[in-house]
């Protein structure tokens, strides 16, 4: 081995290191002292006064009441800055349900939204809808659950759910603090599930529609209530028997017939729709030679069923008078705007989220956009701009 020349030992000012413990607590030392600052800068108090909640020794006392003007102030700053204000985004989501602005988060892909609101502003939000609500607990489909696939993604969850009544319990009280509208996911394998569900979450705080999932098999003959317009008429009448507020209907792409779905749970009392569910497909493991899902196969959502889910729309929008939501692929504001034009009165946002939970506000932030360049007046003069006009025949 070569001869080296000894290293010089050198004593350098930053010899001795802090450990990662005491650059936390370092760092933990000024943000407190941050928070010292600001809030004495909105008690109006001093330094001292703000960190030991004491009047200084000259006698004079704090005030250590927040001047609720001031916060209102705040929030109103707060508010203006949303690219959305001063721009009329409501519409008439279902009879007797006005939302402020047409984007709804969808079912299964924003959990209850309490965990959403943790990341984004779900007030800024038209609706937020729950996951899927059943009677009983339900702890979900084998894995897999979930698969990707080219522009989109394939789930079999199960209805993963504490049961009706323990999110009644639970999410309720959660609810009333978001500051947006919930819609309740309602699914079941019987007509009295449904009806069981609904009147559970009845007076549940926020609550202000429900969406009936009639993708789900009738444990009775097997199809699923979606696929029969009498099974979903069924469905539809009896749950209206035993509530007031509007009722949704989520329509699945699989039936032979979805506008006849749709015309029989209209008539049936339904006083909106949603334009579609997932679309049913597989993945097969070519290692394992078996599907990937743990079902087999599953729902696909995103943006590969966007064209499916447009098409249903157009669809159903000319052949019923209760109002449709969009649902199937909307990741931005334009392909919000296919929807409206093809005759939705919202949309919902559902797997674009996973990738980027502030998906939903940029939708709503990119139709405040285009209202605003387009001088228009409401949000609702786009609404079925690309329909036919009425009497002419059913576009194909």
């Amino acid at each position: 081995m070569p001869w080296r020349r000894p290293r010089r030992r050198e004593e350098r000012a930053y010899e001795s290191r802090e450990s990662p413990e005491e650059r936390l607590e370092r760092a933990s030392e000024a943000e407190e002292e941050r928070d010292t600052v600001e809030l004495a800068a909105l008690d109006g108090a001093s330094i001292v006064e703000a960190a030991t909640g004491e009047p200084e020794a000259d006698g004079s006392a704090p005030s250590l009441v927040i001047d609720a003007s001031r916060i209102d102030e705040a929030r109103a700053a707060r508010d203006a800055a949303r690219p959305e204000e001063g721009v009329d985004l409501s519409v008439e989501v279902a009879r007797g349900l006005r939302l402020r602005n047409p984007v709804l988060a969808a079912s299964g892909t924003f959990g209850q939204g309490t965990e959403y609101a943790e990341l984004i502003d779900v007030s800024r939000l038209g609706a937020v809808v729950n996951k899927g609500t059943t009677r009983n607990p339900r702890p979900g489909n084998p894995q897999y659950r979930i698969a990707e696939t080219p522009a989109g993604i394939l789930n079999s969850i199960g209805l993963e759910n504490p049961g009706a009544e323990e999110v009644a319990r639970t999410y309720g009280p959660r609810w009333a603090k978001l500051g947006v509208p919930v819609v309740v996911n309602v699914a079941g394998y019987s007509v009295d599930d449904y009806v069981f569900v609904v009147e559970t979450m009845l007076g549940t705080p926020a609550v202000v529609a429900f969406e009936l999932n009639v993708s789900c098999p009738n444990v009775k003959g097997g199809m699923l209530f979606g696929c029969d317009p009498l099974l979903a008429a069924e469905v539809t009448r009896a749950v209206k028997q035993v509530t007031d507020l509007p009722v949704i209907v989520k329509l699945t792409p699989n039936a032979p017939d979805v506008v006849a779905v749709a015309r029989a749970v209209e008539e049936a009392g339904a006083d909106g729709l949603t334009a579609i569910n997932t679309v049913l497909g597989m993945r097969i493991d070519v290692a394992r030679r078996r599907p990937i899902l743990g079902t087999g196969s599953g729902g696909l959502s995103g943006p590969a069923i966007r064209p499916i889910a447009l098409h249903l729309t157009y669809q159903v929008a000319q052949a019923v008078s209760i109002p449709v939501i969009g649902a199937g692929g909307v990741t931005s504001a334009r392909d919000a705007l296919e929807f409206l034009m093809a005759g939705a009165s919202a949309v919902q946002v559902g797997t674009a989220t996973f990738a980027d939970p502030e998906a939903p506000l940029r939708v709503v932030e990119g139709l405040a956009a285009y209202v605003r360049a387009q001088g228009l007046a409401s949000i609702r003069e786009l609404i079925g701009a690309a329909l036919p006009a009425r009497g002419a025949p059913l576009a194909e």
